[in-house]
């Protein structure tokens, strides 16, 4: 890994200096920053950042959990988190590139890569690093975001494709957590997860913790692999260009003696770059932790991969045209089912395109105060929520259960074990019910989450 530092601070330096010269300020600098320089900010961005530090200020007197409260219109994102974990899906190649690699370590590389370049569509709620990130809405129980992807591989003689299909639901409303499962089916390659989010405000930031894991199969190699969700961290808030920081250490472990390991770097206070990241595959049983492969960069941006010496194999860059998401294929809006999530939204959703503040106020209002009732409801009448497409477990269930624990017993420190388990239970996708979805039996709820 020392290698690895000497050769990316290096890179780093020198891609910052071409930054500099190409457009006369660092790559990193925000919007805000340069409109600071060039001119005054017109007096609707003005009344943005005031109410933003008021909301702050009150958000300092709030104790605990403050993802229940509601933010200002103009901060909020067209989207809603359910949509998340379909940006793991998004390059459907890349996806499914482990079932196509005959060595453990390469396929726990891929993993690794996968991992690393989805990132920045998470954290940046699909948005460019110019533009920051926004908050996405809070999803209502019961919220179902279903989608597939499918690219091209044209590097072959033939002509050869992936497709990877997506399923997202609301599982808990409080706490929240989402729940997902990604399969490619023609690959042998599929994914569930499941993460409950807790925000607090740290001075100006806002802190996103996450509980819960990701399990990935490749069912060729009958091999498994335990994803972490990181915690991330708002900076900027009050410039109204916010981003996201990731810090800490991760790992990636499979079961098939391999682990990759994760070193998020926040930036510093002043000077240093956002979203930087160093990270290592080497064998879980070796106490040296000897890197067969380590990566570096920023995972908003380009990374490189380097073998065992340090030597340079890959560049990955997110511009490129060749590593660009494929577009999601979805049912219109109209065809969708109530409970889905753009259907759902869809009022709300048109008025933040539109910047209709007052819209966005009433028509997210109405959701909301329909769930209210729902959920009073259904207290009256001794009713239980039951999910769609997922069920709570009190223990590592699943498929492969026993695989399962053996990968938890890897991680070592009870404090991440506890993290990775969830303060929400353990959920799981359960085939049975997808079965009697598709044939129009599925678990029996309002015709529409509107009441």
């Amino acid at each position: 890994m020392d290698r690895l530092r000497v050769k990316m601070k290096r890179r780093r330096s020198r891609e910052k200096s071409e930054s500099e010269q190409s457009d006369g300020s660092s790559v990193w600098d925000s919007d805000a920053s340069r409109q600071s320089q060039s001119h005054t900010p017109s007096d609707g961005r003005l009344g943005n950042v005031s109410a933003l530090r008021d909301f702050l200020s009150f958000l300092a007197t709030v104790s605990g959990d403050i993802s229940h409260i509601t933010a200002p219109p103009f901060i909020l994102a067209p989207q809603s988190l359910t949509e998340f974990p379909s940006y793991w899906a998004e390059r459907p190649s890349l996806f499914t590139a482990p079932a196509h690699e005959t060595s453990p370590e390469k396929r726990c590389l891929a993993v690794l890569k996968l991992y690393l370049a989805s990132l920045q569509r998470q954290y940046y709620v699909g948005r460019t690093v110019k533009e920051g990130l926004k908050k996405p809405l809070n999803p209502f129980l019961g919220e179902l975001f279903l989608c597939e992807y499918t690219d091209h591989d044209l590097s072959s003689e033939k002509d050869t494709s992936s497709t990877v299909r997506v399923i997202s639901e609301q599982v808990s409303h409080h706490p929240p957590t989402t729940a997902c499962y990604l399969s490619s089916d023609e690959h042998g390659v599929h994914a569930e997860a499941y993460s409950t989010q807790q925000t607090t405000l740290s001075g100006t930031s806002i802190i996103i913790r996450q509980s819960g894991h990701a399990l990935l199969t490749v069912d060729k190699y009958n091999e498994t692999y335990l994803l972490p969700l990181p915690d991330v961290r708002a900076r900027g808030v009050l410039t109204g260009v916010p981003w996201p920081e990731l810090g800490d250490t991760y790992k990636i472990i499979s079961s098939t003696g391999f682990t990759a390991e994760m070193k998020f770097i926040p930036k510093k206070l002043w000077g240093g770059e956002r979203n930087v990241f160093e990270a290592s595959v080497y064998r879980t049983d070796d106490i040296t932790k000897d890197a067969i492969y380590m990566m570096g960069g920023h995972w908003s941006s380009r990374f490189s991969i380097y073998n065992t010496h340090g030597h340079e194999i890959e560049v990955f860059d997110l511009a490129d045209a060749k590593n660009q998401p494929v577009p999601a294929t979805i049912a219109p809006v109209e065809k969708q089912s109530p409970w889905e999530s753009r259907r759902a939204w869809k009022e709300t959703f048109d008025a933040i395109r539109r910047g209709d503040q007052t819209t966005i106020v009433n028509e997210k209002s109405k959701l909301e105060e329909a769930q209210r009732r729902m959920r009073e409801q259904e207290q009256e009448q001794g009713q239980q929520w039951e999910s769609m497409f997922f069920n709570r477990t009190p223990d590592l269930d699943g498929e492969n259960k026993e695989v399962i624990e053996r990968l938890f017993e890897m991680v070592g420190h009870d404090g991440e074990v506890e993290r990775l388990k969830g303060i929400n239970g353990i959920w799981r996708f359960d085939r049975e019910k997808e079965r009697k979805w598709k044939e129009g039996r599925g678990v029996v709820r309002p015709e529409s989450p509107f009441g």
